[in-house]
């Protein structure tokens, strides 16, 4: 093998610096892969692999590597950016380069990958002593906290959801993360990085405490900083971790995150039918991103959710002061993710021109605010429009607005991103410019006339610089000192000493100017850069103003009120509606229902048919207290509701079959973790049980259930059931109601009212749901009929009144397809009862029992 080059040699000293990433090693306008990163490139990117001298190489061009990159990370493959560090014209030899970044799906910075409505957090989880803690930072935001738990199913909900991009873990770390996890980048540590030294040192502090930190805690939070301190040039932006109770929010397990289909629908339908999206009138991605963090962390400080209820009633209220509000917010930029770019080194003249914009917009911000505030005062705008005025980012608005050109390009490359004014030495070499193409110009128009060649003009290109253009037929008429440069199918270009005279300055001045605007934008950068807190400040508080606004806009349009929240158990929802569904069904009556649960009420057996909208009633009712706590109206006509900590569901059928769980077996792990954990203050929704098993099984695991519900645990459950067996329960049982949803039946058909009423339903009208859902008429007739046979000869079971026996009483279940009937069963069918005379009737018994026996 012969003897490696000096590029590659440096190649494969930066390969070994940066092992587990798919290195992208710049070479002029592309950037190239080697060796095994080659062959991965072109499997995942679906690129050209080729070879020189028996070396694998695969290459994307410079400009659309951010297109590559991202569908690398989508594969969980980090990417090590080498950059050419040094001028290719200046380097005698090797050009300098350096590895400028590594991205992992954690770590990503880039405004078109990221995705604007959620955070994009790298999450780290340590465990110690049987406890448990995680470290979350969106490198986007630089937004760090870190919470601490004492049980495996707490953290993991938490970290659910949180929806990380990337998962840092110590090595021989395992946890039965749910399937919302599964496709999650996972990066393994070692459990020496996570060190306190780290932490306290890049924070400048000599105690972690001074955070509201834990050991457990901040040791998590260092080894999360270790590794962006191991892939990032820059960590300015992000903040003092701070720490995150779980105890102050409504919590949220993955099966309920998933059920209520908060953020995400069940089956994807593109029709953003989440409750997120229903709410999110947000204009700003930070708007977006905070709304979106509220609805999945409801709280359960009735004081702070009334803050929050206020200031959306404030903006209900506020007529023209809100409507300036939300205009003022139409022009302002993403600054949380403004800043995180600024502060990792990353911020290209697009972003600064939207901070630029943005802080154009805060004069008129605060005049809104104000307004509002004095007509409808609430401490929660007061204290945004405090916030507003009290930054001192005036200064730094008359910075940009002086530094930067209002039609900058997105990158420097172009030029034009500094006014010539901002800088005299710019200016006087811009004018240079100028100068010498209104020379330019002028010898066009000389030569032209000179030459009688009224079609000859002037042009560019990066390979032959300026020429004269003429075509084939005129090429004749060109002067002697014409100099041929280029022979096109149809033309001729040429050029002069004059003319290149005149092109050796206008690209001299050119590359000056670039220069003056590479150094004059690197220090208006950094002059941003000092006002990084003020501005992460300005970012939370329109931010927040900007929730308040999608609320307030959510309920006008909604109808929504402000639910009464107490701290008592009872339950009260006058005419409420599923926020959802009603969009969706706009246009269509949407059937509202009451729901009252007193304080020695817990549970509620709801029964119905198919299709009768039991399901959304549940739903609606979990939505409604979850939209009371985060602050938000609600849709009904009146809710007066207690606060709650969890929510719990068990909904649908589904199994884990890489894990060797079926879909009766993963209903009874939700079950057991909802008996195990729910409380009184707890709100659990059960939408059916007991399917995946026989009748007699099913029923009875029901019935314990709810009979523990009710008795133990005593949380406000909702339960819909096909079991009509359970609507016993409300006879034997303190504290159960029977609730089920109306039918109306005419002329053979079953029309679904969707209302729900006190007792319970008649039937579940199986077999019309099975005709409307298409089933050939000759299936449905069958069934009909195979059911009419049933009722026929298998009545319910006889009941002795006087002495109830506890449990359900179930109908006899014979078998659906019976064997032939005994003669004897034949016979008594036929048998003459009432005209039979005693003889004959001992003459008929002895002859039964011979057949009988025989």
């Amino acid at each position: 093998m012969s003897e490696p080059t000096p590029m590659m040699k440096q190649y494969r000293q930066l390969k070994e610096q940066n092992p587990d990433t798919l290195l992208f090693f710049q070479l002029g306008e592309f950037y190239e892969t080697f060796f095994e990163d080659a062959e991965l490139a072109a499997r995942v990117l679906d690129i050209v692999l080729t070879q020189r001298d028996g070396m694998p190489m695969a290459g994307v061009p410079l400009k659309k590597a951010d297109l590559y990159v991202h569908r690398l990370l989508k594969r969980g493959i980090k990417v090590a950016l080498c950059d050419q560090v040094g001028d290719p014209k200046k380097a005698k030899g090797l050009v300098e380069r350096e590895v400028v970044r590594v991205i992992t799906p954690g770590t990503v910075l880039d405004e078109d990958v990221l995705e604007r409505d959620s955070n994009n957090y790298l999450v780290a989880v340590f465990e110690r002593y049987k406890r448990w803690a995680l470290a979350a930072c969106d490198l986007s935001t630089g937004e760090f906290f870190a919470a601490s738990f004492t049980d495996e199913a707490t953290l993991v909900a938490e970290v659910a959801k949180l929806m990380p991009a990337e998962l840092l873990l110590p090595e021989g770390f395992s946890l039965p993360w749910p399937p919302e996890l599964e496709g999650v980048a996972r990066t393994t540590a070692s459990p020496h990085t996570f060190d306190l030294a780290v932490l306290l040192e890049h924070f400048h502090v000599t105690s972690f405490e001074g955070f509201g930190l834990d050991e457990l805690q901040a040791q998590t939070a260092a080894g999360l900083l270790a590794y962006l301190k191991r892939t990032q040039k820059s960590l300015a932006h992000v903040q003092h971790p701070r720490t995150r109770a779980t105890t102050d929010t409504l919590q949220l397990d993955p099966f309920t995150v998933r059920n209520l289909e908060l953020v995400r629908e069940l089956r994807p339908r593109g029709t953003h039918a989440t409750l997120l999206g229903t709410l999110n009138g947000a204009l700003t991605g930070m708007g977006q991103r905070l709304l979106r963090r509220w609805l999945l962390n409801p709280l359960r400080d009735r004081a702070k959710v009334e803050a929050r209820q206020a200031a959306v009633a404030a903006l209900l209220g506020g007529g023209l002061a809100c409507a300036e509000l939300r205009e003022a917010l139409k022009g302002v930029h993403d600054v949380e993710r403004l800043v995180g770019r600024l502060g990792s080194g990353h911020a290209a003249p697009r972003d600064l021109l939207g901070l630029k914009r943005s802080l154009k917009q805060l004069p008129e911000l605060w005049l809104a605010s104000k307004a509002l505030v004095e007509t409808q005062p609430t401490a929660a705008l007061e204290h945004l429009t405090s916030e507003l005025e009290s930054l001192e980012l005036r200064q730094l608005a008359e910075v940009l607005e002086a530094a930067l050109c209002d039609d900058a390009p997105p990158t420097l490359k172009d030029g034009g991103v500094v006014r010539p004014d901002y800088d005299p030495q710019l200016k006087a070499t811009v004018g240079q410019e100028r100068e010498a193409r209104a020379r330019l110009l002028a010898l066009e128009a000389r030569e032209r006339k000179q030459t009688g060649i009224h079609t000859l003009k002037v042009g560019y290109n990066t390979v032959f610089g300026y020429f004269f253009e003429v075509s084939r037929a005129q090429s004749k008429n060109v002067p002697p000192h014409f100099e041929r440069k280029q022979t096109l199918s149809n033309a001729e270009r040429y050029t002069t000493p004059e003319l290149k005279v005149l092109e050796e300055s206008i690209l001299a001045a050119q590359e000056r100017a670039r220069e003056l605007e590479g150094y004059l934008f690197v220090q208006i950068r950094d002059e941003v850069a000092t006002h990084t807190r003020d501005l992460q400040r300005l970012a939370r508080a329109l931010a927040t103003l900007d929730v308040f606004c999608a609320l307030a806009q959510a309920a006008q349009r909604g109808h929504y009120v402000r639910p009464q929240l107490h701290d008592g158990c009872e339950l009260e929802i006058r005419g409420g509606r599923h926020p959802v569904v009603e969009t969706l069904v706009a246009g269509h009556a949407f059937v509202p229902n009451d729901l009252t649960l007193a304080e020695d009420e817990h549970l509620v057996v709801l029964t119905g048919p198919n299709m009768s909208g039991k399901s959304t009633y549940l739903r609606q009712v979990a939505l409604i207290t979850l939209m009371a706590q985060m602050g938000s109206f609600v849709p009904a006509e009146r809710a007066r509701l207690p606060l709650f900590e969890r929510i719990f569901t068990r909904v649908g059928a589904s199994d884990m079959l890489a894990g060797g769980y079926s879909t009766f077996m993963v209903e009874m792990l939700e079950t057991a973790n909802i008996l195990n954990n729910a409380t009184p203050h707890s709100l659990v929704l059960l939408d059916e049980m007991g399917r995946g098993t026989s009748t007699f099984d099913g029923v009875s695991i029901a019935w314990a259930v709810t009979e523990d519900l009710v008795k133990r645990v005593r949380a406000k459950t909702l339960f819909a059931t096909h079991y009509h067996e359970l609507t016993q329960l409300a006879e034997q049982l303190e504290g159960v109601i029977n609730l089920h949803v109306e039918v109306q039946e005419h002329a053979g058909e079953v029309v679904f009212l969707h209302h729900v009423a006190p007792g319970a339903a008649q039937g579940s009208y199986g077999i019309h749901v099975a005709k409307l859902a298409g089933l050939p008429p000759a299936v449905v007739a069958e069934a009909q009929a195979v059911l009419e046979r049933i009722l026929a000869t298998n009545p319910l079971e006889a009941i002795d009144e006087a002495s109830p026996a506890k449990g359900p009483r179930f109908v006899q279940q014979l078998a659906l397809f019976r064997q032939e009937d005994h003669p004897v069963v034949q016979a008594l069918r036929h048998l003459d009862v009432v005209s039979l005379s005693p003889e004959q009737a001992l003459e008929a018994l002895a002859g039964f029992k011979d057949q009988a026996t025989s």
